[in-house]
């Protein structure tokens, strides 16, 4: 591991409020570090750590890593009754689900962890109201049980998400970073009406701009399939990656991508979250999310070389929008999010910097960043096929 004079000032603060009892939330770039704030703490003399994931796929990496650096690491995601590490010390890895079960909750009480560290914690906002509820209950296991400090990591929390989670948390709390997008990431708004985007799509991967492996990520299994399909049809070799796929097919799939022997991978949004495959040279919505978090966390899984520039599309229009508010329920929050993301589509101007505002208000800035204004050369880049 770096010494600490290596370290960012986020981690650095971050690793200093947790020598104290209290709470940290850490808001940071996708690719910025923070995981290694947890491996350092976790690595504290005796440290008792309870580190939950909302993903089997990232507990798998976490714990890969962990290993690696000599910490006793036990994943508990699959079977909530297997128990933590033995002995004082080491790292426990559960789903917040996992967690909920009456064995698991025992064995929580008496390992006493020292410190809770929730990973991708926007899944409480993102997900907690209604998709996976137990991710709602978790600010409650602090107090429940005692536990003196906790650290709570995402690249993207809105800000009222914040607010709600601060007072939810024990005092003291203290709040670090802010969002952002990677410097080497181009973002693209496209204007694509459903029965022209199939077209553009493979218009797209014939040419320069999609060069390299990347991911195509829709809505649905179905849409997997499809597009699955159509890509391959179009002489581009092409994976599906979906919930519904058996654990040895999604376990093949990470280990293609992880050594980059694949090319287009086509995902439901789960895919990658958290995950480091800096070779992932672009990113395509096949159409507009329900919400800036989902936008934000899709277009973050490219761009993590600073070295290499990397490509984020986004095909959209308003249909996309009618189709989601099928989907909204009595939910008035998750109606917010959809009239917010359609604003932004909407306006003009830099949508890195709306990104910006939505997530850290209007301190955030103004004016164009330069990332985002070049969808004309993105257009053009459709004349101009590979070859």
């Amino acid at each position: 591991m770096p010494e600490p004079t290596q370290l960012r000032p986020f981690q650095r603060e971050a690793l200093h409020a947790l020598e104290h009892p209290g709470h940290v939330l850490c808001v940071a770039p996708t690719g910025a570090g923070k995981s290694l704030i947890y491996e350092r703490a976790a690595a504290r003399p005796g440290a008792r750590t309870l580190l939950v994931t909302p993903l089997i796929a990232l507990a798998r990496q976490q714990a890969s890593r962990l290993r690696e650096l000599g910490l006793p690491t036990h994943v508990g995601t699959g079977d909530p009754r297997d128990p933590p590490p033995r002995g004082r010390s080491g790292v426990w890895i559960v789903s917040p689900e996992a967690l909920q079960s009456p064995s698991a909750l025992a064995t929580l009480a008496g390992w006493r962890p020292e410190l809770l560290v929730v990973d991708e914690c926007h899944c409480l906002w993102d997900w907690g109201d209604g998709f996976r509820p137990a991710f709602s209950l978790l600010p409650e296991l602090v107090s429940r049980y005692g536990i003196p400090r906790s650290l709570w990591l995402t690249a993207t929390l809105p800000r009222a998400a914040r607010a709600e989670l601060r007072r939810r948390l024990p005092s003291p709390v203290t709040e670090l970073g802010a969002f952002g997008l990677p410097r080497s990431l181009e973002l693209h708004f496209v204007r694509a009406p459903w029965v022209e985007r199939a077209e553009l799509l493979l218009a797209l991967l014939r040419s320069r701009a999609l060069a390299g492996p990347g991911i195509l990520f829709a809505s649905t299994r179905q849409s997997t399939l499809r597009l699955t399909r159509l890509i391959a049809a179009a002489g581009r070799s092409a994976m599906m990656y979906h919930a519904g796929l058996g654990s040895e097919e999604r376990r093949a799939t990470e280990k293609l991508v992880s050594h980059a022997d694949a090319d287009v991978i086509v995902a439901t949004s789960a895919f990658g979250m958290g995950m480091n495959h800096p070779h992932l040279r672009w990113v395509v919505l096949w159409q507009a999310p329900a919400s800036p978090l989902a936008l934000a966390q899709a277009i973050g899984r490219a761009g993590r070389d600073p070295l290499a520039r990397a490509l984020a599309v986004t095909l959209w229009d308003d249909e996309d929008f009618r189709l989601w508010e099928w989907t909204l329920g009595a939910s008035q929050r998750r109606r917010d999010d959809l009239n917010a993301t359609y604003r932004l589509f909407q306006e003009g101007g830099c949508r890195s910097r709306a990104l910006a505002r939505y997530f850290d208000g209007e301190h955030s800035g103004s004016g164009n960043c330069g990332c985002c204004d070049a969808c004309g050369r993105l257009l053009d880049a459709l004349h101009t096929p590979e070859g």
